[in-house]
């Protein structure tokens, strides 16, 4: 084997390395199954639910592509389990109260009232150099109470920065 092939297979495997592949579509599934299980048969699959896109800690009024696609998938996995999902597509829809629960603003409430709604769908997950740590909690529209929640480690390499921090011109690969 010559040097340059050394080299560049050397390369490919750090590469390799950096990158985990991530079945965003299982991690989706995987937190709606847990989240019907925890819930012990407190939410009906004939009672609407409503979501809005998982935000980013600290930034709970931004829309991301990994919190939009990960809320939709999770939202899919729902519904072909036999419930009724109505999207809300309110870009401030959930907010963080300082020292309460997840809540929906007043607008994602009216939604919620319109399509009698028993509860919302909602998450937020903070980014590190080699992880997501993602919470998703399903809560009851009428009183705040979470009827379940589910926390996930969610590994990432540099192919999954852009869905995290948008186009390649607003983060490094520096890491």
């Amino acid at each position: 084997m010559t040097w340059a092939a050394a080299l560049a297979l050397a390369s490919a495997l750090m590469l390799a390395s950096c990158a985990p592949e991530v079945d965003f579509i299982a991690v989706s599934y995987d937190i709606a199954d847990a989240l019907i299980e925890g819930s012990n048969g407190r939410i009906e699959p004939d009672s609407p639910i409503v979501y809005t896109p998982f935000a980013p800690v600290g930034s709970l009024g931004q829309s991301t592509m990994l919190g939009r696609i990960l809320a939709e998938q999770t939202a899919s996995r729902f519904v072909q389990r036999g419930y009724s999902v109505v999207e809300v597509r309110l870009r401030e829809g959930v907010a963080v109260k300082p020292g309460g629960p997840f809540v929906l603003s007043d607008d994602a409430r009216e939604v919620a009232r319109r399509v009698l709604a028993k509860a919302a769908l909602v998450g937020s997950y903070a980014a590190t150099r080699r992880y997501v740590l993602l919470n998703v909690r399903l809560i009851d529209v009428s009183d705040g109470i979470v009827l379940a929640s589910h926390d996930t480690e969610i590994p990432i390499g540099s192919g999954e920065l852009p869905l995290i921090y948008g186009q390649a011109s607003s983060y490094t690969y520096g890491w």
